[in-house]
């Protein structure tokens, strides 16, 4: 599940200067040292955000390459974070059956490891992952290149001999560097703000691109007194959903809605009163001005979807919503689960019509909805076995986040 959307949500940056002003990113100004020589001699690290991940960059004076860093030889670059309150945790990369690796506590983090030129590699992931606290931290950097223990064996055993010749030409290469050589890099863990998405492509859509193994689970007409089952449900499952909500049903359940966001879900546009607007006019625009607004008093989010309620639609009307910045949707998959068909009902015709890039129809509010409810796990259970994953709307369209990052 991805990290969570709301305004209370917590990612992190790390920076050198830490600035108090709003921002998608912070920090990345790299630290240097002079080189010390031997082998993986990094020279820089530098630490930053960029959108949802955190990026650290190391440089050495010589290639990085695979052997280095392989695992099996000990090889890792780590960084450490030490804050008020945690036991110290390392971020390390590494190299394992060909591939790179980022790891913590003996765990693999979800990321992505690059190596835009020989002597520099770049980490990226979700800070989540690595289970730091918004606040002030200390960073440092210590590389080990692969074999050293091996070598530092040799050295102290060729010192306890008296060879100190050779002792001294081993020893002249060090294999362990320290980022700085003594001390820490002052550093902040900041909130992320999420303050909307931006729409881009065909202003209406009905599913996500084909060829994805990714599809997407949507909700109408919440949120309803069903709506916090539905959430705790998702969290059990560790899916998102995007929910579609009504106006006039916001405020008097702000803190559903803001549940929603802070959980990894998406908050959609689905009209003030769930009103047939399929004719377009001032009155659609009206609409969904104020649900816009309703939701952004709520939650300090501002949505880039909207469904038309019925799926009633006309040019007009995805006009007036493009004009607002968001997208028209409609949906590629409908169980029909307000006529309450059963359960067993909804399942088999979502899992039988569900494919790659599918927008699943289904409802959290305007009637009962203990069915809908029931059918989700057997629905995620059954398309996770297919392979498929589930993702917000937003992330399966591919939109960007409008997000600011703050103490």
């Amino acid at each position: 599940m991805r990290t969570p959307l709301a305004a209370v949500c917590v990612a992190l940056s790390l920076c050198f200067a830490a600035s108090a002003s709003a921002a998608t990113t912070q920090g990345g100004e790299p630290h240097t040292v002079k080189p010390e020589g031997g082998a993986l001699d990094l020279i820089s690290s530098s630490f930053g955000q960029r959108s949802r991940e955190l990026e650290i960059v190391y440089r050495s004076a010589e290639p990085i390459t695979p052997q280095l860093l392989a695992e099996v030889n000990g090889g890792q670059i780590c960084t450490i974070f030490e804050q008020a309150s945690l036991t110290a945790r390392a971020v390390c990369v590494t190299r394992a059956d060909g591939k790179w690796r980022i790891v913590s506590r003996g765990e693999r983090l979800e990321g992505s490891v690059s190596q835009p030129r020989e002597s520099e590699l770049r980490l990226r992931f979700e800070p989540a992952e690595a289970k730091l606290k918004v606040g002030l931290a200390d960073v440092y950097v210590k590389a080990t290149a692969a074999g050293c223990s091996a070598q530092q064996a040799k050295a102290a055993k060729i010192t306890w001999s008296g060879a100190k010749i050779i002792s001294a030409a081993v020893l002249a290469r060090p294999c362990e560097h320290r980022l700085p050589r003594v001390g820490s890099y002052g550093a902040r863990v900041w909130d992320v703000v999420t303050t909307g998405c931006k729409r881009s492509g065909a202003g209406q859509v009905s599913r996500g691109p084909s060829g994805s193994k990714q599809v997407a689970l949507t909700y109408d007409d919440g949120p309803s007194s069903y709506t916090p089952a539905f959430l705790r449900e998702l969290r059990k499952l560790g899916v998102p959903a995007t929910f579609f909500i009504v106006g006039q049903l916001v405020s008097a359940n702000a803190s559903v809605v803001r549940a929603m966001l802070r959980e990894g879900n998406m908050v959609a546009n689905h009209s003030w009163n769930h009103a047939d607007l399929g004719g377009g006019g001032a009155g659609a625009s009206t609409q969904l001005r104020e649900t816009n607004a309703a939701i952004r008093r709520a939650t300090g989010f501002t949505p880039c979807l909207f469904r038309p309620p019925y799926g009633s639609t006309g040019a007009d009307l995805v006009s007036r919503a493009n004009q607002q910045g968001m997208t028209s949707v409609l949906w590629s998959v409908d169980p029909l689960d307000w006529r309450t068909p059963g359960t067993g009902s909804i399942v088999s015709t979502v899992v039988g019509q569900t494919q790659g890039g599918g927008i699943i129809l289904s409802h959290d509010g305007g009637g009962p909805r203990s069915q809908t409810l029931a059918a989700l796990p057997q629905i995620v259970r059954a398309l996770k076995g297919r392979g498929y994953k589930f993702v917000t709307l937003t992330d399966l369209l591919g939109y960007a986040e409008r997000i600011s990052l703050v103490k």
